[in-house]
């Protein structure tokens, strides 16, 4: 591959002068903008493909769009800001938007020795037709750890088209391929915006696969079918909403990273559930505080998700409209008139196991512990929600709708 299609990396070690309360509190406002932003994703989602299996990054998607937003202006940025809900989330826009480059840069870099693996590629393609601007090149370097790369899509549509695909393959070792489609990038293209993001991790407590059976998912009331279940029994950060009907299941993985489940009580509860479902409902199902540590016999589908988005009409719908048109303000990456983003692709893979998960894709009530704790049943088999995020801020990479494994 040549050697300017390679990701640049930049360690990153944060101040040990910050003080904990003032980091945990500016994570916490980043966490709310990602949910604002999922809640809203997923339901317009949902509305184009009711039923169906959903897996996709909302961190990726939103750092992406904050990357092309930082060229933005006029009512293109304003339209930008209100769908990502950054106008009035934070206090500081600019400390939020550093501290959350900063956060993710860390996980990023210096992971000799952890447990997981976790990348984020963002790339912005242009046609060499464009001239764009150096500081906001610069930008995409320092702040977004990504570059932008001069393509010829007028010439060489196809050969581009594959030079990406290969890229975000090399970067997500090989899980994400064929992100762009046959035909999707053509002589007209003038911008192609990618993102992608890939982990792979291992429980904390590991399923024994002796343990895995196969036994019967609910698809709905009348539709059944039989899959691989595997199955645990020990403690595990646990919380029942029962005024929502529904049970909240913390998995560790080895290191600061979970997967979280919400299991409506109902086998047909989960789009009741996803119609009340607000950021503020995500934070009390997997806020530290909220979730207590109980004996829990665990029962869950072993399975394997993948699905791709071409992002542009959702994103229209949610009210991001000038970006896809010819009237878009994106005077801070170039001067040339009639700048439009002409694709938004994002892909997606999950594969869990009893070793633990691989995800990729190029978003309280507190429980009284009593002296004898009971023992709680958590069986997922029926249609649920889960996320992959990080345990200490819920911070999340991953969100997903397991509608039939």
């Amino acid at each position: 591959m040549p050697e300017d299609w390679q990701r640049r990396q930049h360690p990153v070690q944060r101040s040990s002068a910050d003080p904990e309360g003032s980091i945990v509190s500016i994570m916490d406002a980043i966490s709310k903008t990602v949910h604002n932003f999922s809640c809203d994703l997923l339901k317009e989602i949902i509305k184009s493909e009711p039923n169906k299996n959903i897996f996709y990054s909302p961190l990726s998607i939103a750092t992406v769009l904050k990357m092309v937003m930082s060229g933005a202006g006029g009512k293109t940025k304003s339209q930008m800001e209100k769908v990502l809900h950054v106008s009035h989330e934070c206090s500081s826009l600019k400390e939020c938007e550093e501290d959350l480059q900063l956060d993710i840069k860390e996980l990023l870099s210096n992971q000799k020795g952890k447990k997981y693996e976790l990348k984020i590629v963002n790339g912005l393609f242009g046609d060499k037709t464009f001239t764009f601007k150096d500081k906001y090149v610069q930008l995409l370097k320092n702040e977004y750890n990504a570059e932008y790369q001069n393509v010829d899509f007028k010439h060489n549509a196809e050969t581009e088209r594959q030079k990406i695909n290969e890229w975000v393959k090399c970067l997500t070792n090989g899980k994400i391929t064929n992100l762009y489609g046959d035909g999707s990038l053509d002589k007209s293209s003038v911008v192609a915006l990618v993102n992608a993001i890939y982990f792979k991790g291992k429980w904390a407590n590991k399923f024994n696969p002796e343990n895995t059976k196969e036994g019967i998912f609910h698809v709905n009331k009348n539709e059944k079918k039989t899959i691989q279940m595997m199955s645990q029994s020990g403690k595990f950060k646990f919380l029942a909403l029962p005024e929502v009907k529904c049970k909240v299941l913390m998995l560790p993985f080895e290191e600061d990273l979970c997967m979280i489940i919400v299991l409506p009580d109902a086998i047909d509860g989960l789009n009741e559930l996803l119609s009340k479902a607000t950021p503020d409902l995500l934070t009390t199902w997997a806020q530290r505080k909220n979730l207590r540590e109980k004996e829990v016999d665990v029962t869950m589908p072993k399975f394997k998700l993948e699905d791709s988005y071409e992002l542009m009409p959702t994103l229209k719908k949610l009210g991001m409209t000038d970006l896809f048109q010819e009237n878009a303000d994106l005077s801070g990456i170039s001067s040339t008139k009639g700048l439009v983003l002409s694709s938004f692709a994002h892909k997606s893979s999950i594969d869990v196991d009893e070793a633990g998960s691989e995800a990729a894709a190029a978003t309280g009530v507190g429980i009284s512990v009593t002296s004898l704790p009971k023992r709680e049943s958590f069986t997922a088999d029926h249609p649920f929600m889960f996320f992959l995020a990080r345990s200490s801020n819920f911070l999340i990479f991953f969100q997903g709708v397991l509608f039939s494994p």
